[in-house]
């Protein structure tokens, strides 16, 4: 019996110290699984990274030439609106020019005519001019 006992001693050792080989061989392919999985997660993240930044840089890229295309169209717009304003300038100058003359032209016709009222009748145009004169002064006095 007792070398049957120590059989199983034995034999219950050996199974003990294989069961203890096979805990730490998958311990160890658990670490191994768990740092390839962990590199595998960085190496996604790592290239999440990368690409979150180049659709940011491309992002920065469109902003910046929004901005330009803004600049350049406020540019444009703001040149087109000074060239109208100029030239609308001009248009009413000339209108204002226009009419300045049309007004010296008048007047200088009418002075013409009441001349040549003066020269055909002067004494109703003297008497004309003291009537007037009279009016004003009471109106004014």
């Amino acid at each position: 019996m007792s070398s049957t006992s120590s059989h199983n001693d034995q034999s219950s050792g050996f199974g003990a110290d294989a069961a203890k080989d096979e805990a730490k061989d998958r311990l160890n392919q658990a670490k191994d699984d768990a740092r390839a999985a962990g590199d595998e997660f960085k190496a996604n993240a790592r290239q999440t990274r990368e690409d979150l930044e180049a659709q940011v840089a491309r992002l920065r890229d469109d902003l910046a030439g929004v901005t330009d295309s803004l600049r350049n169209l406020a540019g444009s717009g703001a040149e087109s609106a000074r060239r109208q304003a100029f030239a609308l300038r001009n248009d009413v100058r000339d209108a204002g020019e226009r009419y300045f003359r049309q007004a010296q032209e008048t007047a200088s016709e009418f002075e013409e005519q009441l001349s040549e009222r003066v020269r055909a009748e002067p004494i109703k145009s003297v008497l004309i001019a003291a009537a007037v004169g009279y009016v004003y002064a009471r109106l004014f006095r």
